[in-house]
């Protein structure tokens, strides 16, 4: 390896050290002589349903990452544009300063519409400066391509059990096995980074490529400070503390999770969907913090646990073969629903103030936490499409501004899925009933008082049947009366239909 030769990781929605594939396959090929590179691409900055809060804590896992990187010998360099401008100054600037381009420029792979767009372009432009591209798979396990249906009708699935059973068969194969057990290496890296036993492995840094200057810790410091003031809700542990720290807790009640899930009154959930987000862990490291991939027989928690993980691939994999679901109904029949979209009813939504308590209660974790549980999303979902008759899109757009976890697959997925608009979608006359979804769920009441101090004097058995007599004054009455937009929505569903 000559002496001048170094690559550059191209970081996006990977950002951690620990068991990084490319990051990991580039420090042995370079023999530590690989820097790191992020740019503030505007175009999603500029996204309707941008979120300050999520920005924020992808923004401090940035610092992390910086701090983390730096401390090993390499450096990240922060760009204040996207990547077509970020690179194009690099490369310049190395050129008329006469050092050598990176060899290899490199990324993980990632499977939005605008994703694969930009990866593309971009990888035709590196191969027209003479540079070397790499890229991996990452955060999920198993890719959209490496699902293949051997069965009749041929095209991709669009059913999650099939895909599920494919999933496992590909998970029970020695190439999946080996992916897994790779990551034990970088959760062993977690633990000694926590403790402060991780020695230096990289030795090549910005400043000896570039020269003196801060390789844009102001931009990203800028940016930090400017956002902080727009986010009202606390912002989790970053880096090795914040990732360990959530695998152990889970850890404890991973046996409980079959049926602890679906309670959103108790700490019953992983809480790994802030870190999977933006690539401080991945599926494959989730698996192998439990040793999933070598038990011949899981607990009913554990599997549940899994099919959670494998529910989750599934969405990037109907994104990746289905790329308008972006923008538009999986199920083509229901493309042009005549939505209510009245704005008052979709006001009082969002404030949690439809008088229906278990909706109110999620909407209003929702704003107050940036997080909402699983349970509940599918309760206020299926509410605000099929009571309210307001199109999913408009809940689809609201997660995504407001949600720490928010996902473009996974929301898009389970909007879908509750508007009985997507692929394996509940049945269109299948519609919660909010009062008997919180009687179930919810049955002492405690997550609705938990979120609505109005109801905390109310006694359980009256919260999920409120009646004039036993309502606050302070607590709105219900905007809508279920059983009739029940109805409503069947017909509107049955329109589409025929």
């Amino acid at each position: 390896m000559s002496e001048g030769n170094y690559a550059v990781h191209w970081f996006r929605r990977d950002l951690r050290v620990a068991g990084n594939p490319m990051l990991t396959r580039l420090q042995d090929e370079y023999e530590g002589r690989v820097l790191g590179m992020f740019c503030f691409d505007k175009t999603f900055l500029a996204r309707p349903d941008f979120s300050p809060a999520r920005f924020q804590f992808y923004l401090k896992t940035l610092e992390s990452l910086r701090d983390e990187l730096r401390a090993l010998g390499s450096d990240l360099l922060v760009c204040d544009v996207g990547p077509d401008a970020a690179f194009a100054d690099l490369f310049k600037r190395l050129l008329e300063t006469r050092r050598n381009l990176p060899q290899t420029v490199s990324w993980n792979r990632d499977y939005e519409p605008y994703a694969i767009e930009r990866d593309q372009r971009m990888q035709k432009w590196f191969h027209e400066q003479g540079v070397h591209t790499a890229t991996e798979r990452d955060h999920i396990l198993i890719e959209p391509h490496e699902i293949v249906k051997g069965t009749k009708p041929s095209g991709p699935y669009q059913i999650f059990t099939p895909y599920s059973r494919k999933w496992m068969e590909q998970f029970r194969t020695p190439e999946i096995f080996d992916r897994i057990e790779e990551q034990k290496k970088g959760l062993t890296y977690l633990r000694k980074l926590r403790k402060g036993s991780v020695e230096p492995n990289y030795s090549l840094t910005w400043e000896k490529v570039l020269g003196p200057g801060d390789c844009g810790w102001a931009v990203l410091q800028k940016y930090a400070k400017e956002n902080a003031q727009k986010v009202t809700v606390a912002v989790p542990a970053t880096g090795a503390a914040g990732v360990l720290g959530q695998l152990e807790t889970f850890r404890k009640r991973m046996d409980e999770f079959a049926g602890a899930r679906d309670v959103p009154s108790i700490e019953g959930t992983s809480r790994f969907s802030v870190y999977l987000k933006n690539g401080s862990l991945t599926t494959a490291q989730a698996i192998a913090a439990y040793d999933l991939h070598k038990k011949p027989k899981l607990t009913n928690g554990e599997a549940k646990f899994l099919s959670q993980l494998i529910w989750r691939e599934f969405s990037y994999y109907i994104l990746a073969k289905n790329p308008r679901v972006e923008k538009e109904a999986f199920d083509e029949r229901f493309q042009r629903i005549e939505w209510g979209n009245r704005l008052d009813w979709f006001e009082a939504w969002k404030q949690g103030k439809t008088g229906f308590p278990i909706v109110d209660a999620g909407m209003r974790q929702l704003n107050e936490t940036g997080w909402m549980h699983n349970r509940v999303r599918m309760i206020v979902a299926s509410f605000l499409s099929k009571d309210l008759h307001i199109n999913w899109q408009w809940g689809e757009q609201y997660f995504m501004e407001k949600l720490l976890d928010g996902d473009l697959a996974l929301n898009n997925m389970g909007w879908q899925w509750a508007a009985s608009t997507g692929c394996d979608a509940q049945p269109y006359f299948r519609i919660f009933n909010p009062s008997l979804q919180s009687k179930k769920f919810d049955p002492d009441a405690t997550y609705i008082k938990e979120f609505i101090p109005e109801l905390r004097g109310v006694a359980p058995k009256a919260i999920h049947n409120l009646s004039d007599a036993t309502r606050p004054k302070a607590y709105p009455a219900p905007i809508v009366s279920h059983d009739q937009q029940r109805l409503l929505a069947i017909q509107l569903y049955k329109a589409q239909r025929s």
